[in-house]
């Protein structure tokens, strides 16, 4: 894994969550770039803010245009698919706004018909939806704060259309503090949809869960589609800063985004690691201290308890009657729980091997990795509950 580059160092969440965005986008349209002959994408609070590189490469909008061009080419040379690729990127601020067109106009030579426009982007839904409506539409909404932008009555116009996806920013860490403020509750109930009372019992994990689940399922039922969330943390603290929730009706599509998710957390643990010790080194630590926390090795813990936590969910699921595990239901798994999807190969694998499971169609022993092939209807097999 490689280190995180400099123009990020001060500000690691961006650096991981760009990691997710040009994973899963580039994946997302060299997938749906063979059945559609156009492609949207919409950001609604495009900046540029802390760009260091002249070339906005470390913004939302150089990743997105590098992504859609490349794709292009890829998708015509490799696929004989000619694909026009539309952007559109909405900023309120106006220097930014200024920063944004003068990038924009100065891209002549790009085949990704690329326009912006100035203001706040729940004003001009609207007009939004009626840019995106006839496309499939990939929107990215990344707002600096979170109240009134990211309300599910709010972006209806847009959950509502036929052919879109959503990565969504929940501000966890704000919404988290205006729980317990009197003057947020009203907003704080627009966002969720409903009040949310908490015993004061919960453990931190348990009133994250809790929070970003309601907000989920609000979002959910207006869109109409599935839902899988990511975490973001702050810049070397082990505390959670934001959600990354993400939209789609297509089970394939949840699938892909959970292979990038998890891409991505182990990119934000180096990027954690890494931080720690710049902050560490800053301050001239002893050589033990700078190093004391290495021989821990939290991420074996954690990869061992999503593994229990995987075997345990899949023996409540599997029963003696025989379950086909294909795409839809491996997006089942994948959006019910918090896991990944090689934890899952992986207990498949254990269970397996322990007798407790058993694939009805094949014999798994030689697939060492993937034991779990869902890719319905053409290879896709049966599982069950072993007999032993």
């Amino acid at each position: 894994m490689s280190s995180i580059p400099v123009e990020y160092h001060g500000r690691e969440q961006a650096y991981v969550k760009h990691t997710i965005l040009k994973t899963y986008l580039q994946r997302l349209f060299m997938i749906i770039g063979r059945n559609e002959t156009v492609i949207n994408y919409v950001d609604c609070f495009a900046g540029p803010w802390s760009e260091e590189s002249e070339d906005l490469r470390d913004t939302s909008i150089g990743i997105s245009l590098r992504l859609m061009k490349d794709c292009a080419k890829s998708l015509e040379e490799v696929h004989n698919c000619k694909v026009k690729f539309r952007a559109l990127y909405i900023e309120k601020n106006k220097d930014a706004f200024l920063k944004l067109k003068n990038f924009l106009d100065s891209d002549t030579s790009s085949n990704v018909a690329a326009s912006c426009i100035q203001g706040d982007y729940t004003t001009k839904i609207a007009d939004i939806a009626a840019w995106a409506s006839h496309n499939f539409t990939f929107f990215f909404i990344d707002p600096k704060g979170w109240r009134k932008v990211i309300n599910a009555p709010v972006l209806a116009p847009l959950l509502t259309l036929n052919k879109t996806e959503f990565l969504i920013n929940l501000m966890y860490d704000f919404v988290n503090r205006a729980m317990s403020m009197k003057a947020q509750q009203a907003n704080v109930e627009e966002l969720l949809g409903k009040p949310v009372n908490f015993s004061g019992d919960e453990s931190a994990v348990q009133r994250q869960q809790i929070i970003v689940s309601q907000y989920r399922q609000t979002i959910g039922n207006l869109y109409g589609g599935r839902s899988a969330h990511v975490t973001v943390e702050r810049p070397g603290m082990d505390r959670v800063l934001y959600f990354l929730i993400y939209l789609t009706r297509h089970p394939k599509g949840l699938i892909v985004f959970k292979e990038a998710a998890e891409q991505m957390h182990m990119v934000q643990r180096v990027s954690q690691f890494e931080t720690k010790l710049r902050h560490q080194s800053s301050k001239r630590a002893p050589i033990d201290d700078l190093f004391g926390d290495i021989e821990e090795q939290p991420e074996m813990a954690c990869a061992q308890d999503n593994l229990t936590l995987a075997k345990s969910y899949l023996l409540t699921q599997l029963s003696s009657s025989p379950m086909l595990i294909d795409n839809e239901c491996w997006a089942s798994f994948l959006e019910q729980t918090d896991l990944y999807p090689s934890d899952f190969q992986l207990a498949f694998k254990e269970l397996a091997k322990e007798g407790k499971i058993v694939n009805l169609d094949a014999d798994v022993k030689g697939r060492t990795k993937k034991p779990v092939r869902p890719n319905w209807p053409r290879a896709s097999e049966r599982w069950a509950l072993g007999t032993d």
